[in-house]
């Protein structure tokens, strides 16, 4: 075999070996697509009604926001395993003083000159720096952490916002129907009265059109019901078909009368800029300790011919830092800036969610207050209005507007504080859910 054909072989060899390497494992991790995961099991239907607890533990289970930050600090952590090793010992292949003329053109063996040498060299990263490296990436795992209780806190949030949005529409639309029911009924009888003469059609007119009415916001309410129902699907899956067993007790809450100007530390953003700022430190001390260079020791073998003596190369080398001022110290400034950028949008973000949440609670306190009002004197009084208005109208006393009147007021009383509650219950989710039990242990 020539030379040359020799040379040619090994260099296609190593391109082989490179596009192996470093190709074969990014084809593997694409095949998991989109529409694979898109095509998972679903939870199948079930007639079993769904509870707000059950919602929140199957929105956790489909979580791919939750499943990304979990390996988000599964990756960090193995980077902080290796980053802690030394650095893997290098091969090197040479030949060196290749003739390019004359009869031993590109011959690896006929000129004396020429060795085929084959060595190893390995760099001796201190271990300071090495812990430094590791320390990095375990910081980069904690941010990693509270980056997956944000997602939690955001899926929790979010399930039960949805959940008792259906909840409350539900009881808006059973509400509405049977004021159709009753308001069907009275025009019916209107009818009759109207065909013995004994009520003007303007009542019978008054009444139809209070039913189209009726019927509006029935349609607008379905509408806003079957939206809601999406958003429970988007968390929940399959299982939002299901009836739902009930609310949730609006005037409890572990974050309603909480002192948030120490619990708001606990907040998984506010931790995760506080770990970013954790990190960026432990960055800048990498920074810091490469400023001592690491020494790379090398022993290379090479042969010629068989009548030469073969030769043995021990080598030695480190980086020359030539000026520290403009690279390396430059480098543990800009990783201290980084530092100082977390800690300043930390305690910006902090003030931001200390007043945010200081309305969620004073509003969420003024909501079940208007309830409460609600329930003790409002709806009472509208009750007893349309009971006087009906016992007018049924002595002749009183008209069907009056009465129709009664019932719309009574009705309206009866949505608003339905409307109210709703509100609550999105408050009440924000409250209870901004900060994860996982954190509070």
């Amino acid at each position: 075999m020539s030379g040359k054909s020799y040379l040619s072989r090994i260099v296609l060899a190593v391109l082989a070996l490179f596009v192996l390497f470093n190709f074969g494992c990014v084809i593997a991790a694409q095949q998991y697509t989109l529409e694979q995961a898109l095509a998972a099991p679903e939870t199948p239907a079930s007639s079993t009604p769904l509870s707000l607890g059950r919602a929140l533990e199957l929105a956790e289970q489909r979580s791919e926001a939750v499943r990304a930050q979990k390996a988000a600090a599964q990756a960090a952590r193995s980077e902080a395993v290796a980053a802690g090793e030394l650095p893997d010992p290098m091969l090197n292949l040479e030949v060196t003083n290749i003739p390019t003329n004359g009869p031993d053109q590109f011959s690896l063996a006929a000129d004396f000159m020429t060795m085929r040498g084959v060595g190893i060299s390995q760099t001796f990263t201190r271990q300071d720096k090495r812990k430094a490296q590791a320390n990095v990436f375990t910081k980069n795992a904690e941010v990693a952490q509270a980056s997956q209780l944000l997602a939690l806190s955001r899926l929790r949030t979010g399930t039960a916002q949805a959940y008792l949005d259906r909840f409350y529409l539900q009881q808006m639309l059973e509400l509405l129907q049977s004021q159709r029911t009753e308001l069907q009924l009275q025009i019916d009888a209107a009818d009759a009265l109207y065909r013995a003469g004994k009520t003007p059609q303007t009542e019978v007119f008054t009444a139809r059109t209070e039913l189209g009415l009726l019927d509006l916001r029935i349609q607008d309410t379905q509408a806003m019901l079957a939206n809601a129902k999406a958003d429970l699907h988007r968390w929940v899956g399959n299982a939002a078909a299901a009836d739902l067993t009930g609310g949730a007790d609006l005037a409890q809450s572990s974050l309603g009368n909480a002192d948030l100007a120490e619990r708001l530390n606990q907040h998984p953003e506010i931790l995760a800029l506080q770990k970013a700022e954790d990190a960026a430190l432990a960055n800048a001390e990498v920074k810091l300790q490469e400023k001592s260079a690491d020494w790379t020791l090398s022993v290379m073998y090479a042969g010629r011919g068989p009548e030469f003596s073969e030769m043995l190369t021990l080598g030695a080398s480190r980086p020359l830092f030539v000026d520290q001022s403009s690279r390396q110290d430059q480098a543990v400034a800009a990783a201290n800036s980084m530092a100082a950028k977390a800690r300043s949008e930390r305690v910006e973000l902090y003030r931001s969610y200390l007043a945010q949440t200081q309305r969620w609670q004073q509003t969420w306190q003024s909501n079940l207050k208007r309830v409460a009002d609600f329930d003790r004197s409002l709806i009472p009084l509208t009750e007893q209005r349309t009971q006087a208005a009906l016992d007018a109208y049924r002595g002749n006393t009183g008209t069907l507007s009056g009465v129709l009147a009664a019932r719309r007021m009574e009705l309206d009383m009866r949505m608003e504080k339905l409307r109210i509650q709703m509100d609550t219950a999105k408050l009440w989710s924000e409250l209870e859910f901004l900060i994860p039990q996982e954190v509070q242990q």
